[in-house]
């Protein structure tokens, strides 16, 4: 009875056999991969793909906001969040970019924008507010004061040797004007007196 009974009592091992393989199941799952080639790839060429780097430097030349073609490139590549500036396709039998005009318009937009604003910043600090030009020149010390009497006093210096020059100059032309009116008297003095002696001469002559 003994071995009836244990030929009844099912083997472990015959359980273990029908339990179904995980990995079947397994088998099943669709691979990630095969779902990611349906999806567009971020390399494939687009229509629009059709400047060069060098087109595109010439672009950002021409919007007077230039940059070097190695800039272009580095645009052309993800950075670190994954992400290009420039929407390019790299053809690796040319071993070149080609990028969207419509991205290059507004990285050109862009680093207009960046420039405005530096320029108006640069602005804002190389205006000085009228307070702070008065608390500058506020800063003098006791040798500029002393150094600013001292040139005011020069100043006024020369400004009275030039009018000293000036009246010595005025004096100098009055005398040679009193002068040439003394000669010229004196010229028709001696013109007078020898018309005199000429008519004394006459009368004596006869």
């Amino acid at each position: 009875m003994d071995q009836n009974h244990s030929g009844s009592i099912p083997h472990p091992s015959a359980d273990f056999g029908s339990v179904p393989n995980n990995s079947a199941s397994f088998r099943t799952v669709p691979n990630d991969a095969e779902s990611l080639r349906s999806v567009q790839q971020l390399s494939e060429r687009k229509e629009n793909h059709t400047l060069t780097v060098r087109e595109v430097a010439r672009m950002f030349e021409a919007a007077s906001v230039a940059r070097t073609e190695r800039s272009i490139v580095n645009w052309c590549q993800l950075n670190r969040t994954g992400i290009a500036r420039l929407d390019s396709y790299f053809d690796p039998n040319e071993r070149r970019y080609y990028i969207s005009p419509q991205s290059v318009e507004q990285a050109i937009a862009e680093e207009k924008a960046k420039a405005t604003k530096h320029k108006d910043t640069s602005e804002a600090f190389g205006n000085v507010p009228p307070a702070a030009e008065t608390a500058r020149n506020a800063k003098l010390t006791a040798d500029d004061e002393l150094r600013v009497k001292d040139l005011e006093r020069e100043i006024m210096d020369l400004k009275i040797t030039n009018r000293a020059k000036e009246m010595h100059i005025d004096r100098m032309q009055k005398e040679r004007e009193d002068f040439f009116d003394q000669l010229l008297a004196a010229s028709r003095k001696v013109g007078e007196l020898e018309t005199r002696l000429l008519q004394i001469e006459s009368p004596m002559e006869k």
